[in-house]
């Protein structure tokens, strides 16, 4: 799936990658960003994006 709607689609998803200019910026399975960073999907996603 492909979405900047984070919230919608975070309870679905096993792993995510963020792309920024055609980089990878980030590749994590799902419950490594909440069990390690102590973050959501969505909380991550604005702070690497700045949203």
């Amino acid at each position: 799936i492909s979405t900047h709607l984070i919230a919608d689609v975070e309870q679905i998803l096993d792993e995510v990658v963020f792309l920024r200019e055609g980089q990878v910026m980030l590749h994590e399975s799902v419950e490594t960003i909440r069990d390690e960073k102590g973050k959501s999907v969505d909380e991550l996603f604005r702070e690497v994006f700045r949203c």
